[in-house]
């Protein structure tokens, strides 16, 4: 498409391609920075990309106070584009942009409606997710739809091989579409179904990961996609049968058997790291963490 005149407000939480793509293809007038919910994980990422190029920049830290909607009436959007937000915009922003507020969904809405769709949609063994923009109102994912479009997940993709399908290749692709067509006052509004097909898509906390799978009767191959698209954080597993500070660990293959080990333990044999299912084991590769010594030791070899 060619470059919109809109001017665009950005709020998100990372830089991604979905930036990158709004900066070449339309006017973006500033970028706010929605704080994220783990305080640990915030960083300069985004401050630093907009210093760089010499953008306004606004963490959105208070809310959707007085001092954000002063920030945001100086700049004059035409349009607010939402990809990763932790809270929820107020009648006050949301009525600031002419052309509205629309909001980039990696999920086929009413369904997965909240802040962790990727995961429900890995959790159900759903296969034909999809991916939405639509207008923004007060709700939660409940404005007008404006495009969506579906795709064939296969089992076993990567957290990263999904967002890749889902959001680069064809959510930015129906971002900008819209983007193009609310300029031209030809945008699609379709109003959602006032309840969703699924449950709420809440965040999952840490002392509720060891419930997440039934080990014995779920199929293995529904357990192995779960782990192969959650590898990055999710830590379902007991370890206590392994030695050592592991790091991280990724999901390899899986093998349907009879296992005499402890359901949802994660064991060596063979030089393999596997964790024990209803119907066979789930390989796995760990890294481990080196100790104190190994480092010095290191340290003296190449010091």
């Amino acid at each position: 498409m060619k470059q919109s005149n809109l001017k665009v407000v950005f709020i998100t939480m990372e830089v991604t391609q979905v930036l990158h793509s709004l900066l070449e293809s339309a006017k973006v007038v500033g970028l706010v920075e929605s704080k994220r919910k783990n305080p640990s994980k915030q960083t300069n990422q985004l401050r630093d990309f907009c210093s760089e190029r010499n953008l306004p920049y606004y963490f959105m830290n208070d809310g959707c106070s007085v001092n954000f909607e002063n920030w945001l009436k100086e700049l004059e959007p035409d349009l607010i584009v939402i990809f990763g937000m932790s809270e929820l915009l107020k009648k006050n922003i949301i009525d600031i942009p002419k052309k509205g507020c629309i909001n980039l969904h990696p999920s086929l809405l009413p369904k997965y409606r909240g802040g962790y769709p990727i995961f429900w949609m890995y959790y159900h063994f759903d296969l034909n997710p999809g991916v939405t923009v639509h207008y923004i109102d007060e709700g939660e994912d409940t404005g007008n739809i404006i495009y969506q479009e579906s795709i064939n997940l296969p089992i076993g993709a990567t957290e990263e091989e999904f967002f890749d399908n889902l959001i680069n290749k064809i959510g930015i692709e129906l971002l900008l579409r819209a983007i193009e067509d609310i300029e031209k006052d030809c945008a699609p509004s379709i109003q959602q179904q006032v309840d969703g097909s699924t449950k709420r898509a809440r965040q999952i906390r840490p002392e509720q990961y060891k419930e997440i799978i039934d080990w014995e009767t779920w199929d293995i191959v529904r357990i192995w996609h779960l782990l192969r698209g959650t590898q990055n954080w999710l830590n379902v597993f007991d370890l206590s049968e392994i030695q050592g500070d592991i790091k991280k660990w990724r999901i390899l293959n899986y093998s349907c058997e009879d296992s005499p080990f402890e359901l949802g333990k994660v064991f060596k044999e063979d030089s393999q790291y596997f964790v024990s299912c209803g119907q066979g084991k789930i390989y796995m590769e760990l890294t481990m963490e080196q100790s104190e010594e190994v480092k010095k030791g290191f340290a003296k070899v190449v010091g």
